[in-house]
């Protein structure tokens, strides 16, 4: 057994977590981060391109929260997207001064700092951790978390799947959840990772979550060839490519015509004119171009990873409403720089990157007050029983069905919604209780606890949400609707609750640029 204390434990390898792991080291913390996979090679950033919203000071960031705050239908703050803004900005700086190479860098021209290939981005960044002094312990799947006697979060424990699923515990004054969110298993690039553990861990704790009815962001990817079935590469430039369907009409306006297009049986392809070359390449060793020259592409739900909702903000630090648990990345909720839509273009990534640096720091002052940890236990959680009861691809099998299909999540109505949750609801008590096993079976029931948690969530919440704003789409409710300009959080396991916080009501206007608040510059990260 793997058994030892730290400072700040950060379960996650991913973008927000090495950022999360270096600010906390930075700030004097002795940290340990353990993954799933393989922190820095693994998950959607590994597996191609990842882009920041990195825009200088000036009327052009003033001028880009303004569009950004209507494109998100009101619900956004302009104060969190200028910090995000100012935090990412400031990091991008930080990589140059690193000597880190951006893509369209060199012979003395101005560094493209938008566009980042995710792979060596991750590489950097995990040399960075180590240098730091950062303990890194890969093949660590996290199961539950540890809280004291006063329901503080203490750590957490695991399995090692390449040690014979022995188990770890490691006691932390503070935890840092980066685990991503949830695809749903849906085949998209890099997501195998992203079935939403950390949401589920959380919420066994106590933990809130808010915006889950944005959760219904759809990507298209190529086509990939039988027996593959996980299309690992460049997804991001498909997404400017022109697109037409099988008669060769050019499909124009929003994505929303290329999916209505799926949905009613027809091909979609993607014009290879507007790819990069070296996209093209990729594409053609791949055999991904059909003998026309075009990507035929189909539609993935990219759930929370590419949607909004996750775990509830309770500070400027990305505390989670359960002391001594913080988070970053994909498993909080964006709303505060998205509103309802996507974090396509950017946002994603700086807030990954933002929120990973104001993790670490938060979780390391909490550690630093908190003082010698007590004796602690672990939180019950679904799915964990010694003995299965029931096969985990049933119920994986069942969420798919009530999620991936575009009839399911990219188009909702009160009746879709009241048959899934009824499905759904209906599954988990099976699921928490008989659920289980030992090994690998232990890991697969535990992920599929945690993908049927998420969909109940996300369904719950996209019932109550009578409009339609964003990414989220009501046939029943086709309008957005001023008294919906709220914010939804949702949590509970064997009942699941919904209601409407009146606390974080949006303002009628968007804030003139001379109400920003006062932004402090952070330390500087190591190298």
């Amino acid at each position: 057994m793997t058994e030892f204390e730290t400072d700040v434990l950060v379960l996650g390898g991913g973008p927000a977590g090495v950022w999360a792991a270096l600010s906390a080291a930075t700030a004097g913390a002795r940290v340990a981060l353990v993954d799933k996979s393989r922190c820095g090679a693994s998950g959607p950033t590994a597996a191609g391109t990842t882009s920041l919203w990195n825009i200088p000071p000036g009327s052009a960031r003033d001028e880009a929260v303004r569009r950004a705050y209507a494109h998100g239908g009101g619900l956004a703050e302009p104060e969190w997207m200028l910090r995000v803004l100012e935090e990412t900005h400031r990091r991008v700086e930080q990589l140059v001064a690193w000597g880190y190479r951006f893509p369209g860098a060199g012979n003395g021209a101005t560094p493209l700092r938008v566009y980042l290939d995710g792979a060596s981005y991750l590489r950097r960044m995990r040399r960075s951790l180590l240098e730091a002094g950062v303990r890194i312990l890969d093949h660590h799947p996290a199961l539950q978390l540890l809280v004291d006697r006063d329901g503080v979060v203490a750590g957490a424990v695991g399995v090692r799947p390449h040690n014979s699923f022995r188990s770890w515990t490691i006691q932390a004054g503070a935890v840092v959840v980066a685990t991503g969110g949830c695809a749903f298993l849906s085949g998209g690039a890099g997501t195998d990772v992203d079935t939403g553990d950390g949401l589920l861990l959380a919420a066994e704790a106590g933990a809130q979550l808010s915006g889950m009815e944005f959760s219904s962001a759809y990507g298209l990817v190529p086509v990939v060839p039988a027996p593959r079935d996980t299309l690992f590469g460049p997804g991001l430039a498909l997404h400017f490519a022109t697109l037409y369907d099988e008669f060769g009409t050019e499909i124009t306006g929003h994505r929303s015509a290329a999916f209505t297009a799926i949905a009613d049986g027809r091909r979609i392809y993607a014009a290879l004119d507007d790819v990069p070359y070296p996209v093209r390449r990729w594409l053609s060793r791949q055999g991904l171009i059909d003998r026309t020259r075009r990507v035929p592409l189909r539609a993935v739900l990219e759930g929370t990873v590419r949607g909004t909702g996750g775990l509830c903000i309770a500070g400027t630090d990305c505390a989670t409403t359960v002391a001594g648990l913080y988070g970053a990345g994909d498993v909080m909720t964006r709303e505060p720089i998205t509103g309802a839509v996507s974090g396509f273009g950017g946002q994603g990534g700086a807030w990954a990157m933002a929120s990973g640096v104001w993790a670490g720091q938060g979780a390391a002052r909490f550690a630093r007050g908190r003082g010698v940890i007590g004796p602690a236990r672990e939180v019950a959680g679904a799915g964990l029983n010694p003995v299965a009861r029931i096969d985990p691809r049933a119920v994986v099998g069942l969420v798919q069905e009530h999620t991936l299909p575009l009839r399911r999540s990219y188009w909702r109505s009160a009746g879709s919604l009241r048959d899934s949750i009824g499905e759904l609801d209906a599954m988990w008590p099976g699921a928490e209780f008989d659920l289980g096993g030992f090994g690998v079976d232990r890991l697969r029931a535990r992920q599929a606890a945690a993908l049927l948690a998420v969909a109940r969530w996300t369904k719950y919440s996209a019932l109550a949400r009578t409009e339609s704003r964003g990414m989220h789409r009501r046939t029943d409710h086709p309008g957005a609707a001023a008294d919906w300009r709220v914010r939804l959080t949702s949590g509970g396991l064997e009942a699941v609750w919904v209601r409407s916080d009146s606390h974080q009501a949006v303002a009628d206007t968007m804030p003139a640029p001379a109400a920003r608040p006062e932004l402090t510059a952070a330390d500087p990260l190591p190298l």
